[in-house]
């Protein structure tokens, strides 16, 4: 897959440069981590954000609709540097509302020890603040990070993503290698258009191949990303609206994602693959089920299916690869079985996808099923757009399990 160099995207992210005195760092890398789960991009030293002038670099990431978050506190308004930085941030255009004041400590106390601040922020009673910003007021100089980060994070989306957006593009960074800094590579094709952009991160630290998020960590990844696309994205009905889900993620990830933006919504689903090509349900009807599956593709591979069966597990991949680790895990359970091998493109992405809702229909209508347990073994970008088709509507309850490569079984991942 060919990918954009930084220099080279359109891509507007959704992103906010932290700028922190050095002993508030702990507490501001915390803030970053639950930002970056949040989908937005964050800049925590000034090498990160680009070479040269920081300022320069700073007034032309304000004018691509960054925001400043600034940490005051009285070892911010001590530091020579973090002033100079104050200054760039005031300066990078006019107005305040690229700025994000996070108080650590009494708001009304640190903005008058500033004069920018004081010209800015400083009510013209002097008794009170005007940019109130982030602050705890029960727990000042300690406050919750996440409780920080997610007001960052819905000011970011506000200042990058406008109310009627049309088109906006995902990218799921989690696996694959490098460190996490700066823009998320993306293939080339779609750095190019001038669209908001959230970058999902599961951590700060360096990509991994097999990288895999589960238990506790998993359910807050999860809930995280669901509060964003809530947030950031807003009313999802009315005129259709494209959403470009791109990056090499584990497969519950994406599917959190297609089961948010499902078919009763009007978004347009288009899902890359590795080498950067979509598969789209553009077109597709909206408010019944996917038409034109095939019921009996599905084959029955083993334990007992009851006529009053309740729970049934349902893989969709290789039956050879796949069937026997998927039995282990589910011991007991019937599990029945979809073939899928390559897939070209969108229209045999859309066939395996209205074979699956069709062979679970059939199941739920047959056998009185109201849970899959779902085994995906095939190609990621076709997992969001059976996610986004298999509602409530078509059966009640998924349990999806993902492949854990260090442990050599599979593992249940509970959906927000």
């Amino acid at each position: 897959m060919i990918t954009s160099q930084a220099t080279d995207i359109r891509l507007c992210f959704v992103s906010t440069f932290l700028s922190h005195a050095s002993s508030d760092k702990p507490f501001v890398e915390a803030v970053a981590k639950h930002l970056a789960r949040r989908g937005v991009l964050a800049w925590l030293d000034k090498e990160e954000l680009a070479l040269g002038p920081l300022d320069t670099a700073l007034k032309q990431a304000v004018q691509r609709q960054a925001t400043m978050t600034l940490f005051l506190s009285d070892a911010y308004l001590a530091s020579d540097w973090c002033r100079d930085e104050l200054r760039w941030a005031i300066e990078a255009t006019e107005g305040v509302e690229h700025l994000l004041p996070v108080y650590l400590g009494d708001p009304l106390k640190l903005v008058r020890q500033h004069e920018r601040l004081r010209t800015r922020f400083l009510h013209p009673d002097g008794d009170k603040v005007n940019q109130l910003g982030s602050f705890d007021k029960n727990n000042p100089l300690s406050p919750d990070p996440e409780a920080v980060a997610e007001k960052i994070a819905a000011a970011a989306y506000r200042r990058t993503i406008p109310a009627a957006w049309s088109e906006i593009a995902i990218v799921l960074d989690q696996r694959g290698n490098g460190p996490r800094r700066g823009p998320p590579p993306v293939p080339a094709n779609v750095a190019s258009l001038d669209i908001p952009a959230l970058a999902f991160r599961p951590s700060l630290m360096p990509r991994e191949q097999r990288e895999l998020l589960s238990g506790a960590d998993w359910q807050h990844a999860a809930q995280s990303l669901t509060w964003a696309l809530s947030t950031a994205l807003g009313t999802l009905r009315g005129d259709p609206r494209k959403v470009r889900v791109l990056g090499d993620a584990q497969t519950g990830l994406v599917w959190a994602v297609g089961r948010h933006l499902n078919r009763t919504t009007s978004v347009d689903l288009y899902g890359y693959d590795r080498n950067g090509l979509p598969a789209t349900n553009r077109g597709q009807v909206r408010h019944t089920p996917i038409p034109g599956g095939d019921p009996a593709c599905v084959k029955h591979v083993s334990g007992p299916l009851l006529p009053a069966q309740p729970v049934v597990a349902l893989g969709v991949g290789s039956a050879a690869r796949y069937a026997p680790l998927a039995q282990q895990a589910v011991p007991g359970t019937p599990l029945m079985w979809i073939e899928s091998g390559f897939i070209a493109d969108s229209d045999q992405a859309m066939k395996l996808v209205a074979d699956i809702v069709a062979a679970v229909e059939r199941l739920r209508h047959e056998h009185g099923v109201r849970e899959v347990v779902l085994f995906w073994a095939t190609a990621n970008h076709v997992a969001l757009l059976a996610s986004a088709n298999l509602t409530p509507h078509v059966i009640p309850q998924v349990r999806t399990m993902e492949w854990d490569h260090h442990a050599g079984s599979y593992l249940e991942l509970p959906m927000p």
